[in-house]
Parts: structure tokens; sequence; C-alpha cells
């Protein structure tokens, strides 16, 4: 007989999008699926469709509850299911239809506990494909110390994991993911994913990567990734010692306090850069090569690190920003007033600022950049020096208590 599969679905305020999710979920070609959507005390119409569709097939369950978060909604959905194997995808996002078909023949054939497949960014019309860092194969035991061990949440290049973070593009083995999944999550849903899928991944050792791409993420500005939180510097100070704590069962080679040292360097540029500055300096945005807070800025890029930065700099001084950019400017919340790139031509700025932290999509901000005739000494991303030694740049910052 085919393996159960439970499908956990988190569902919160996504009335919009959780009938393209339940669809894409109900029409895998793989069968034998448990389907269980966890209301997390939704107030809009999401209640009513889930119970609707479980009208319709058999194998959805729907739970409902007061609202808790993400993680806690799994937690729910993982004490409901009953499948062999587990998979997750968000209210907001959808799979391909042979996703988990792939997926389980991956793990059935070579006998390995997780399987990780790349992701497919989405938004209106636009789809860009993230593939897995390591090559297609399967890792256990010797070949999984040798290549992943000492990489997985840091590969050795700028600010790239090894394994992706995320829960939905993989599918896990029930009896190793559960262990890690019902652990308390003392982040407050600010890393609850990642503090599951990568310990669960070390002490397994065990995973197959298929460098194909299942899941759709839908990019839109309100997600919860993109909300300012001011209680990042706080919750990593409190959740260090547990972070750590939870790789209980990894090798000294896999090094992993250095991984997360890395790990916790790419939150604090993302979400609260102003940890990197001396409050009464007349400079500020460290990361960057440390400017005059008089520069008139212009912020090219508009995803979870420029929201952050756009924030920052506001809060320094408001008229200071001077214009945010963004490729994909139209596609985004219209509160945020972001304007397209060709508007830089029009400007009279000090510095452009790159807020992007991945390395390709930065070379092609650059391109963009060029093609405007910008001057290169405007042009300011991460400094050189940090990306060569990442741990310059954690030591400046004001929680080394922690680290």
């Amino acid at each position: 007989m085919e393996e159960l599969i439970s499908v956990i679905v988190p569902i919160y305020r996504v009335e919009r999008y959780i009938k393209q999710c339940i669809e894409s979920i109900l029409k895998q070609t793989y069968k034998n699926l448990e389907i269980i959507l966890v209301d997390d005390g939704s107030d809009d119409t999401c209640p009513l469709i889930c119970d609707e569709y479980a009208k319709k097939d058999s194998r959805i369950i729907v739970i409902h509850q007061k609202n808790a978060g993400a993680d806690a909604a799994r937690k729910t959905g993982m004490m409901a299911a009953s499948g062999k194997y587990i998979g997750y995808v968000d209210g907001d996002d959808w799979i391909e239809p042979e996703m988990y078909e792939k997926l389980i023949e991956f793990a059935e054939r070579f006998g390995v506990e997780i399987v990780e497949s790349g992701v497919i960014d989405t938004w209106n019309h636009t789809e860009k494909r993230r593939r897995p860092f390591f090559e297609e194969g399967k890792y256990c035991g010797k070949k999984f110390s040798e290549m992943i061990g000492g990489r997985s949440l840091y590969s050795g290049i700028f600010f790239r994991h090894g394994i992706s973070p995320y829960l939905m593009t993989k599918l896990f083995l029930k009896s190793r993911i559960i262990k890690y999944q019902m652990m308390p999550d003392l982040s407050n849903n600010l890393v609850d994913d990642v503090m599951c899928t990568f310990p669960c991944i070390m002490e397994s050792r065990s995973i197959y990567i298929t460098q194909e791409c299942f899941y759709h993420y839908r990019v839109r500005g309100e997600s919860t990734k993109r909300q300012i939180r001011k209680d990042i510097v706080p919750t990593i100070r409190s959740c260090y010692s547990d972070w750590i704590n939870r790789f209980e069962n990894v090798k000294e080679t896999d090094k992993i306090e250095v991984q997360i040292q890395f790990f916790v360097l790419y939150l604090l540029i993302a979400k609260a850069a102003y940890i990197f500055d001396e409050q009464d300096s007349q400079y500020y945005l460290t990361p960057f090569g440390r400017i005059r807070k008089q520069s008139r800025l212009v912020l090219y890029g508009a995803s979870t690190v420029g929201i952050h930065l756009a924030q920052y700099i506001r809060s320094v001084n408001e008229s200071n920003l001077v214009c945010w950019v963004d490729q994909n400017y139209n596609q985004l919340d219209k509160a945020f007033n972001v304007q397209a790139p060709e508007k830089i031509v029009e400007l009279d700025y000090d510095y452009i600022i790159i807020a992007i932290l991945n390395a390709s999509a930065v070379e092609s901000a650059k391109k963009s950049i060029r093609e405007l005739d910008v001057p290169e000494n405007k042009v300011l991303w991460i400094k050189q020096e940090y990306i060569n030694e990442p741990m310059r740049l954690l030591v400046k910052a004001t929680i080394e208590d922690c680290i």
C-alpha cells in the first residue's frame, strides 16, 4: 500500500488565497493524503471555507483553535497527524500537482528520512526558481558529515544557507520531525521553522536533495516575515542558548555554534541593522560602510531587508530617505510608496543603498543601476571586508553577552 502523507496547513487571514492552496493539495497526483487544515483563529471567511471543503473530501480534517501563531497551528496539526510522512503548506501558498508523488518516491527509493526540494518565488505573473545549494543526490552518514554537516545553516557563501530553512519545501518522516516540531517555540514565531528544520536534519543525517522546484511561495508585502518587529534583539538574547541546545546530537566537525552565529548575523542585518551602530555617533548603517546621518539616501529593494531598513532610516531622519525603489514596485503595497528604479535619474541624492542580501540578486540590481549611469562610488552594499569575514561585523553588534 502507498504510505500516508499528512499535510499540515496553518491558516490565518488568507481568505484571498486559501482556495488555491487547498485545491492544489487536492489535485496532487499522489492520492493517499491526509489534509489537516488548522484554522488559527482566523477572523475572516477562512473557517467557513475550510469547513466547506471538508464536506466535499473525506481526506480533509479541519481543526479550529484560538489564534496562537503558525508554530502553534503546526503543533496542533502534528498531534492530529497519522501519516508516516509529514508535509507542510502555508495557507497563502500552493504546490505543483506532482510534488508529493515525487518527494515520497525519493524518500522510499533512497531510504531517507527527509527530502529537500526547491522553491518558486511567485508574484503576479512572475516566477523565480530558487534551487537547493547542494547537488542532487542522497546524503547520509559519512557523506552527510563531509558535505553538509558543517555547511547546513551557513554554506560558506555570504548569506546563503546550505539547506533551505523552509519546512514547506520538504517531506519529513514523522517519527523524526515530531520531536522538533513539538518543542516549545521560545522565539514567538520569529525563527520557529528554522529551529525545527535544521536540528531535525542535523540529527537525522539522512536527506535526499532534488533540484526540482514544486512549492510556490507567494511574495506579498503583508506577509508576517515582512512585518516590522521590535523584539528581534531581545528574542535573540533570550533564545540563543536554546537554539544551541537543540543541536544536542551534532558532531564537533559540524561547527554548529559558528553556523548559528552566522545565522544570527543574517537575522540582524535583515531585520535589526541598528544594532551595529553607536547611538550617539553622527554615522550609521555600519554594514554598508558607515554613512553620515545627514546623507540623502535612495533605498533599492523592498523585500524584508528593504522594509526594515526603510523604517530604520526614517527613524533617524525622515527627510533623508529621498526615494525607495524596486523592480517590482507596481506589485507592492501602495502604502510603501515604492517607485520604479528609473525614478533615480530625476533625484538628487548622496548614495543608493542596495537593500538585498542575496548575492546574485545584488548583481542584478547593480547592473540595473549601472544602466542608469549612476556613479559607482554612490552605490553601496555590504562592505567587502564583511563579505570576506562576516564575523568582523558580528562583533560590532551590541549583543556580545549572548554569543
